[in-house]
């Protein structure tokens, strides 16, 4: 289930500005536009993320 949209070398735990690019560029994937597609992970995209990689969202 890779996406490829982050360097495994740069998978490092730390949120900075490659896992900001990597995560706008799944939220576009996942056909979100504009400011919903900024990066940031809203609980949407999140949701998604967490459907296709096996963990739980909670609130």
């Amino acid at each position: 289930m890779k996406e490829g949209l982050l360097a495994s070398s740069l998978a490092d735990g730390h949120f900075g500005s490659s896992t900001v690019t990597a995560y706008a560029a799944w939220q576009r994937c996942c056909g979100f536009k504009g400011a919903d597609a900024n990066g940031i992970p809203g609980a949407e995209s999140l949701k998604k993320l967490a459907a296709r990689r096996g963990f739980t969202v909670t609130a």
